[in-house]
């Protein structure tokens, strides 16, 4: 037996959760398993290109540590060196140290393939990148899901604020001026 209290609105709102419910199950899972899979795909191609790219090298220094930049305080220390570019060339230019690293001794050093000095590569993890971006994306559908859910259910009480006021305006005056 239907409720005869039930407003086509209460309908509504409750086809509405219903829709953002099994659109969310249904989605948010292919969503993350895509874009994991993108994720995992992107920092495996480039772990392989570094692997590629870029070489550790020997450095030999030439003098001894000197801060970099206007020698601030808590600046970077470089030394001169020369190292052997994976090309078998000799290079030569400045190079970070510690405080504790003097002339003659060995740095090891990061280059590409060139010879030039650069960062060491990060330290990648394509499986849990891939997992991070997945859960990522569930908590962004599940953010948007109850986002839409509030949206629509701000709409739908709206319309029955003023349906209700409207049904008050035609009913009040009667029933204020029958209870006097």
């Amino acid at each position: 037996m239907p409720n005869e209290l039930r407003r086509a609105t209460d309908r509504l709102e409750g086809l509405m959760l219903f829709t953002l419910v099994m659109t969310f199950l249904a989605g948010a899972p292919l969503l993350a398993w895509w874009a994991g899979q993108q994720a995992y795909r992107t920092d495996l191609r480039a772990q392989r290109w570094e692997q590629a790219h870029i070489f550790r090298a020997e450095a030999v220094l030439r003098g001894d540590p000197v801060p970099s930049v206007g020698g601030r305080t808590g600046a970077t220390l470089t030394a001169r060196a020369t190292w052997t570019a994976p090309d078998g060339t000799p290079r030569e230019g400045a190079v970070p140290v510690t405080p504790n690293d003097a002339a003659g001794g060995r740095v090891p050093i990061w280059v590409d393939d060139r010879g030039t000095p650069r960062q060491p590569p990060p330290q990648r993890q394509p499986a849990a990148q891939g997992f991070m971006v997945g859960a990522a994306v569930v908590l962004c559908a599940a953010a948007a899901t109850a986002g839409l859910h509030r949206i629509g259910r701000a709409l739908l009480d709206r319309h029955r604020y003023r349906t209700w006021e409207r049904e008050w305006l035609e009913v009040g005056p009667r029933w204020s001026r029958e209870s006097r």
